[in-house]
């Protein structure tokens, strides 16, 4: 439903600019129609930026973490390696 109202006031705008010319200015109905989509997409996209962001962090910051003591355990150890004893 959401898709297919965007997609109807998507064409809607599309066709008053189309209509009008490129040197006529856009009336307020236009121009609150390109607020509203705009507004919906942007908050659609938030959404969808804020699901994969939660996603990755779950998933790969973990793996990232461990990588990283990994790496500083082999430092440790060579370290301790080439020490005088």
């Amino acid at each position: 439903m959401r898709n297919l109202l965007r997609f109807v006031l998507s064409l809607l705008c599309v066709c008053a600019i189309a209509c009008g010319g490129s040197n006529t200015p856009l009336d307020a109905d236009t121009r609150q129609a390109i607020d509203s989509i705009s507004s919906l997409q942007m908050r659609q996209a938030r959404i969808e930026l804020d699901t994969q962001c939660a996603t990755r962090r779950r998933t790969e910051l973990p793996q990232l973490v461990d990588s990283i003591k990994k790496e500083r355990i082999r430092e440790i150890q060579q370290q301790l390696r080439t020490m005088p004893r």
